[in-house]
């Protein structure tokens, strides 16, 4: 955020635990699921359908694996820490120091288990840790009203911003994300 920017709606933050949200293991699914079939699917293609089943189930078991134990550690030190602030250019999102570690951990237990898709999944969760999406550029909108959740999307190919808000201002940023989306399109 720069110091030109109006606030619009002051900055809050929300602690999300990894092993109980479904979001995240959604994520978790595409993140790590798509990549194991795929490479599942070519060994079975070129070396044999058992070793393509093999792979794909060691694969998913070694990221469960590990996924439940950064997990458990995030978990047990309380969940890691979004940031939202809204202001006339957009939303900015950071994530906490708990969310720093575990990237740091996934990248290292992947690095020790030799799995090259958990240390790449960890340096980008490490690069994804600030994000901003200008009001103009919000091409999709998800409102989850019982969980008070709106995930934004900037379009196809872009990593989407879910936002958690709190009882007392899930109308307005609603509300917010809906003006502003008319303003900018118009």
């Amino acid at each position: 955020m720069n110091d030109t920017e109006q606030v619009l709606l002051p900055g809050w933050s929300h602690r999300i635990r990894m092993l109980t949200s479904g979001r995240l293991w959604k994520s978790f699914v595409l993140v790590f699921g798509i990549p194991v079939t795929v490479i599942a699917i070519i060994v079975a293609f070129t070396v044999q359908p058992s070793d393509g089943m093999l792979v794909l189930a060691g694969g998913l078991s070694l990221f469960a694996v590990l996924w439940a134990l950064v997990g458990a550690i995030i978990d047990v030190s309380g969940g890691f820490t979004a940031a939202y602030v809204l202001t006339d250019r957009g939303v900015h999102f950071q994530l906490g120091k708990g969310s720093r570690g575990a990237a740091d951990a996934a990248t290292l237990l992947g690095a020790f288990a030799r799995a090259p898709g958990a240390v790449g999944a960890g340096l980008l969760a490490r690069s994804e840790q600030e994000a901003f999406i200008a009001w103009s550029a919000i091409r999709k909108v998800t409102v989850r009203a019982r969980s008070r959740y709106v995930q934004i999307r900037a379009g196809l190919g872009s990593k989407p911003v879910g936002i958690y808000c709190t009882e007392q201002n899930f109308t307005t940023v609603c509300d917010l994300i809906r003006d502003r989306r008319v303003v900018a399109a118009g």
